[in-house]
């Protein structure tokens, strides 16, 4: 089972699915379901996990759509504007909708926007649908995670392991940070998107010891491989990423098997191996 569990989608069709950028940047190249299903059906992907791009804002209609054309094979990751009054009630209109989990992007907001209880009270909402949390941060907001994970018992998801400073090595202070986390069951680390924390080229070598560190410290059942698309295709290949987890990192194979598909299969899905 492969399951790539970090993807972003979107078509150019703004009277349909009009921009609502929230993170600075409107795509010029489609990045469509039927593109998506090609690059899987030749790369020998099972099943994703299709992320909102914040392009779209908070209208996720065209993610939901994507995810209805084959419920079994996607699931969603939403987001909603998390300090809103209204999140939790969008929240739980979503995941009637169709939505599998949330999405916060911490950095786009100072750390201390999020200390108040309007944080608390939406991911109440969302242990109380058991919805996974996956959070986009950088090293100075991991301490408000184990926070918050303390506190609620869903999967919290942290996704291209806290993009640690470019560069950095296992012993930095930001990543040893997020390695501190490995005692929390709940929490999962996303080994994906090293072009963010790296100073090289693909294939971004001086990023592997941390993705060996992280294996280590968590455990390859709370690791979980994400191919980042489109953007991959951006500076790399879809196909190059994959083969660098299957072959060039180092990973024993029955670890291979929880990053590259268990470990989100037993998140997302019910029908988990024993």
């Amino acid at each position: 089972m492969r399951i790539d569990s970090h993807l972003h989608l979107w078509v150019n069709d703004p009277e349909k699915y009009p921009w609502q950028p929230i993170g600075g940047y409107v795509p010029e190249e489609d990045a469509s379901l039927a593109r998506y299903m090609k690059v899987m059906g030749e790369n020998g992907v099972d099943r994703a996990v299709l992320v909102q791009p914040t392009p779209y804002g908070w209208d996720n209609r065209y993610l939901l759509d994507c995810k209805a054309a084959d419920p079994e094979k996607f699931k969603a990751v939403v987001l909603v504007d998390p300090l809103s009054g209204e999140a939790s009630q969008t929240i739980r209109e979503l995941e009637e909708e169709g939505a599998d989990g949330l999405r916060i992007n911490l950095q786009l907001q100072p750390l201390a926007r999020w200390q108040g209880e309007g944080l608390n009270l939406l991911l109440a909402t969302c242990t109380d649908l058991q919805l996974p949390i996956c959070f986009q941060t950088t090293p100075e907001y991991l301490g408000l995670i184990g926070e918050v994970a303390a506190k609620f018992e869903i999967p919290f998801i942290v996704d291209h392991l806290g993009r640690p400073e470019a560069g950095c090595a296992p012993d930095s202070h930001g990543f040893k940070k997020l390695i501190n986390f490995s005692d929390h069951p709940n929490i999962y680390v996303k080994l994906s998107g090293m072009n963010y924390y790296s100073n090289e080229s693909a294939p971004y070598r001086d990023t592997w010891s941390l993705l060996q560190a992280a294996k280590n410290q968590f455990g390859a059942d709370h690791c979980i491989w994400g191919s980042d698309f489109p953007f991959v295709e951006g500076h790399w290949t879809y196909a190059e990423n994959m083969a660098l987890f299957n072959d060039a990192v180092g990973f024993e194979d029955e670890d291979l098997e929880w990053i590259m598909g268990e470990t989100a299969r037993s998140i997302w899905w019910d029908d988990v191996c024993g």
